[in-house]
């Protein structure tokens, strides 16, 4: 009884739980923690195949649903759909069609069970129905072991992680998606980008390997799908351990799954033909290799005794099979992971190569990021200055750094580990109205505005140019003076227009057809007071109304925030449609 008293005499605040949740392209993670002690815990039992009490231990569960109407739900997820039944996955890439590396793996293996191109809509409702299974599974995690009363009466604050590469549409359709399965209930939805969550859990264990203030690495997530990296500079150790972003952020198709993809091609080519040979010969084969030998395999070991179960099919000496067992040579097995190793090897190089000073480190990061081939290709392609490292709690260390990320949100006190700034990763900006100036602009650009009785040309105004250092706590503000004649009528909605540039090239003075709109604001005057909007006299001695703001911008790590300042009072009567 003086547990429950305890609780309640907490304020709302203090009561709150942080829940982090990576949501992956072929698995998931979830883990939480008190606000008040801060203490994480990983939920590693999942709801599996069989009665509805059965479980399997995991530190993730597959990204996978499966509708049924037998189930109360209408859906099967995770660990209970069975190996032979057909099941979407992969749907998280289908929430950015702007997400196209266009890597030769991604044009040979495309998702299985893929949605029609550009289904953005399924794929909004599938990740609903998925993240809403997660959360409902959580919850009863949370019965089990804070008791109903508990679990019901607490608040929950969701962070929620996204890829780093992502587009801003994407993001906003993932949050979109989360919302709709109940995350964002009690408050606002973080959300922080994969390697950032993953790069900050490996500098709060402090596995760097001997790094000090001013050195630089690089975190490569290497997940199911997607491999995403980005480069860290050491800002300060002490008190808080203090990092920046070195060179802006990438990635590309070619995850673990791929491996898969190959291996189950290696089967079909060399056992198709064989009697027996059916699903469940490709299922228990690729069991064994997903678990074990993509993950075990070096080309550095002797002698190695690689095989794989392949029920029904006889001996036959020729192909190495024996008592439903094959026999991988190592040559083989090399040849299949061979092609996505190198993807993810280049990539690496890439993105050391970009950060344009010493990389000392680089940490592997993700399921994929444990692959033993995959660490002694990286030390034999990289510096023997730069050290390849992978640290411990690796698959879940997404979700765990999510989760620090989180709680130092919920309370500063939690901030361990804290990134200053990141690199903008392309031009943003505004097309404007500007005085004309003939030493800048074209005469071609030209126009008379009547309100001024000015010369004026539309030319863009750039307030970030690709590499610029971004902070979050330094937001950006662009003013913006609307006018319109009165004898048309009072206006009730602005639409801006923010437009980027993704070359490298130095931003331009005029829009292109490589400046692309990134989002459009809509401003409600009916959320302002009434008096937002005041009348003048042009030179042209018409009466306008006019009304004088600035839209203010928030980058922040997974997310971007925009609200409207007027005469010194901020409003959140500014609404985002990315396109």
């Amino acid at each position: 009884m003086a547990l429950f008293g305890s609780f309640e005499a907490l304020s709302l605040h203090e009561q709150r739980i942080a829940v982090a949740v990576d949501f992956g392209t072929t698995f998931s993670g979830v883990a939480w923690a008190k606000v008040l002690d801060g203490h994480a815990n990983l939920i590693d039992q999942w709801p599996a195949v069989g009665s509805p009490f059965a479980s399997k231990s995991s530190e993730k569960a597959p990204t996978e649903i499966v509708y049924d109407e037998d189930e109360p739900t209408g859906f099967k997820w995770g660990f209970q759909i069975p190996r032979d039944v057909d099941r979407h996955q992969w749907f998280k890439l289908d929430l950015d069609s702007k997400y196209n590396p266009a890597t030769a793996l991604s044009k040979r293996y495309p998702p299985p069970n893929s949605l029609p191109s550009g289904d953005q809509h399924k794929a909004q409702q599938l990740t609903a129905d998925y993240l809403g299974a997660l959360k409902r599974h959580l919850i009863d995690s949370l019965k089990n072991q804070l008791g109903e009363h508990h679990a019901k009466a607490t608040p929950l604050q969701f962070i929620l992680t996204v890829p780093a590469v992502w587009s801003d549409a994407a993001k906003e359709k993932t949050l979109q998606a989360a919302e709709t399965a109940g995350l964002g209930q009690h408050a606002p939805i973080l959300m922080i980008s994969e390697p950032e969550a993953a790069a900050t859990y490996v500098l709060f264990r402090k596995e760097l390997g001997g790094l000090s203030t001013g050195d630089t690495f690089v975190v490569c997530d290497a997940g199911g799908g997607t491999v995403d990296l980005i480069s860290y500079t050491i800002e300060q150790l002490e008190p808080a351990l203090q990092v920046k972003e070195a060179a802006p952020g990438s990635g590309g198709l070619c995850g673990s799954t791929y491996l898969n993809r190959r291996f189950q091609e290696f089967l079909v080519t060399k056992l198709g033909q064989e009697e027996g040979f059916d699903n469940e010969t490709v299922g228990d084969a690729m069991k064994k290799f997903d678990e074990e030998i993509k993950r075990e395999y070096s080309p550095n070991v002797p002698n190695p005794n690689y095989w794989v179960p392949v029920p029904g099919l006889a001996t036959n000496p020729r192909l190495g099979i024996r008592r439903n067992k094959m026999t991988l040579p190592p040559d083989d097995v090399r040849e299949i992971l061979k092609p996505v190793i190198d993807e993810v090897v280049q990539l690496v190089r890439k993105q050391i190569q970009s950060t344009e000073r010493e990389v000392k480190a680089v940490l592997l990061v993700g399921g994929f990021g444990g692959s033993q081939y995959l660490l002694e290709r990286l030390k034999e392609t990289v510096t023997k200055a730069t050290v390849i490292l992978q640290p411990g709690y690796g698959w879940s260390a997404v979700v765990r750094g999510a989760l620090l990320r989180g709680l130092s949100d919920c309370d500063p006190q939690h901030a361990k580990v804290r990134l200053t700034s990141r690199v903008a990763r392309k031009h943003i900006g505004v097309i404007s109205s500007t005085k004309f100036d003939e030493t800048k602009h074209l005469m071609s650009q030209r126009f008379f505005q009547e309100f001024s009785g000015q010369w004026r040309t539309s030319a863009m105004s750039w307030f970030i140019t690709k590499g610029d250092a971004i902070r979050e706590d330094t937001p950006f503000t662009f003013p913006y003076k609307r006018h319109r004649l009165m004898s048309e009528g009072k206006p009730s909605v602005y639409k801006h227009i923010i437009y980027c540039d993704r070359t490298d090239r130095p931003a331009v003075v005029y829009s292109d057809q490589k400046v692309v709109e990134l989002v459009q604001l809509h401003t409600n005057l009916d959320d302002l007071p009434s008096n937002a909007l005041e009348i003048e006299m042009g030179k042209d001695n018409e009466l306008y109304y006019t009304f004088s703001y600035s839209i203010e911008v928030t980058y922040q790590s997974g997310s971007t925030k925009y609200e409207l300042l007027h005469k010194g009072k901020r409003y959140k009567a500014v609404a985002a449609e990315y396109v």
